[in-house]
């Protein structure tokens, strides 16, 4: 019985390093096609930023893989995914309404193939493929005429939580 007990052990930590493996790679993979194709700066694109998160029994630190600012202004959180983009739409969502004291416009979520792209402020979505992404010069373009719009306060507490939860969910020890 010890024997199975350990060969299950050892084939969850295999399992396991293989979608941080993945995870890396689909991370590296955007931060290319952001910086290459795409033609942001790095200096545009900040890698893993952390963030104090307020709740009322609790503070703590969350972070997200990539935030796209232009001119000052947060423009697009990127959360990259070794597989299954739905199960962390509404963390994306929430951490792009909740995170900063205004909502990010847009959100996206990939597993490096395929991508969905959140516009938080008309609440709509589209799915299409991770080089489909903005460009640069689209989002320039698009930040042209952007006005900080905060989240409602009444919602907020909500959307704190849920990216509350999903931090837990992200904890990787031993990294």
């Amino acid at each position: 019985m010890e024997d199975r007990e350990k060969l299950i052990r050892e084939k969850i930590a295999e399992r396991e390093i293989i979608e941080k493996m993945q995870y890396r790679g689909v991370k590296h993979f955007v931060h290319e096609i952001l910086t290459r194709n795409k033609g942001f700066h790095p200096e545009e694109i900040q890698v893993d930023p952390r963030f104090s998160l307020s709740l009322p029994a609790c503070e703590t630190e969350v972070s997200i893989d990539f935030m796209i600012s232009l001119n000052g202004i947060n423009f697009m959180v990127i959360q990259c995914v070794s597989s299954g983009i739905e199960p962390w739409e509404r963390y994306i969502v929430a951490f792009a309404q909740a995170v900063v004291d205004y909502q990010i416009p847009y959100a996206a979520i990939t597993d490096g193939e395929q991508a969905k792209v959140f516009d938080i402020i008309n609440n709509s979505s589209r799915q299409s493929v991770v080089e489909d992404l903005f460009a640069r010069e689209a989002a320039v373009d698009m930040m042209k005429d952007f006005q900080k719009i905060p989240y409602p306060e009444k919602n907020r507490e909500k959307a704190r939580r849920i990216i509350y939860a999903f931090e837990g969910i992200k904890c990787q020890p031993n990294q």
